[in-house]
């Protein structure tokens, strides 16, 4: 794919307002047909909301879509950022979304964020999509501002000490941290 500084790529919309609204291009249709017969995630964290549902119009619906990195609209409305028909869209897949670390798409701001805003993505992807859709999206590949009591992998107890105080079942807490992309891989190449 194109850099966002280079325009749109070809097989659709970079993670940028700039190129937003232009949904998947002809290449980019036939591209999920091709994953999709490879067995291979089509994951669209980087995609805007037409060419999300222009993956899905072409989509093998025996396979589950994967979000790997964003957050969720209901808490902070941004470009990047699924909507509650989306996430039900993935859920019904019985894919997953993860919900990512960054400061801009939690709540706006570059720098200052908590875990605390993480942990209402979180628990707002669960009352849409179930417990079965949610999964973790960090991103931390130094491109990204994670929440400042949260930011490194180290202190992933504080997330869940956090989303068990919220109430979430520790079940649940452990298909967040990764049962739930385990058993959307299975879906997606049964052993």
């Amino acid at each position: 794919s194109a850099s966002m500084h280079s325009g749109p790529s070809r097989l659709g919309s970079p993670s940028t307002p700039l190129w937003s609204g232009k949904g998947l291009t002809a290449f980019g249709r036939a591209f999920v047909e091709r994953l999709d017969s490879m067995k291979v995630f089509v994951d669209l964290a980087h995609v805007d909301r037409k060419g999300f549902w222009d993956a899905l119009d072409v989509h093998d619906r025996r396979r589950p879509l994967l979000v790997s990195h964003a957050a969720v609209d209901g808490v902070y409305p941004q470009f990047r950022n699924l909507d509650d028909r989306q996430i039900r869209a993935v859920a019904d897949s019985g894919g997953v979304v993860g919900i990512i670390y960054h400061a801009l798409f939690l709540e706006g701001a570059w720098l200052g964020t908590t875990l605390a805003k993480l942990v209402e993505h979180v628990m707002h992807l669960i009352r849409v999509g179930g417990e079965d859709v949610a999964a973790l999206g960090s991103d931390w590949d130094g491109l990204i501002c994670p929440p400042r009591d949260m930011p490194t992998c180290l202190e992933l107890p504080r997330l869940v000490h956090a989303l068990l105080a919220r109430g979430l079942s520790s079940r649940t807490v452990e298909k967040l941290l990764g049962q739930n992309f385990l058993r959307a891989l299975e879906m997606l190449r049964p052993t």
